[in-house]
């Protein structure tokens, strides 16, 4: 079943599938409430801020209704969560890694 309207899924990184069987077997459907992604991984930032960040950019997260509604839920597709994870742990190891070829003594 193909819909050639849709876009496809334009994610800046691909996923580690590790990632996203974890974040279904957290979570439990593609389909992650907004509100569970911030109380799971953005406790330091209350419901106001979060959302403010989301719409700024900052947290450069997806965000989508099943309808148009102005009341309707808000979800995150799990792999784009699994993306901003990922992309964080990347940067975080490269990171590392220049800080620790900076402090290295030269011989």
């Amino acid at each position: 079943m193909s819909n050639r309207n849709q876009l496809p899924l334009r994610l800046p990184y691909a996923p580690e599938s590790s990632t996203v069987e974890l974040l279904y077997r957290t979570f439990g459907d593609v389909l992650i409430p907004i509100d569970k992604v911030r109380v799971q991984y953005f406790r330091n930032l209350n419901e106001q801020t979060f959302n403010d960040q989301l719409n700024s950019g900052r947290i450069p997260l997806p965000v989508t209704t099943l309808d148009s509604s102005r009341k309707a839920l808000k979800y995150a597709h799990i792999r784009h969560v699994a993306a901003l994870i990922d992309i964080r742990a990347h940067k975080a190891d490269e990171e590392q890694s220049r800080s620790t070829t900076e402090t290295e003594p030269q011989q």
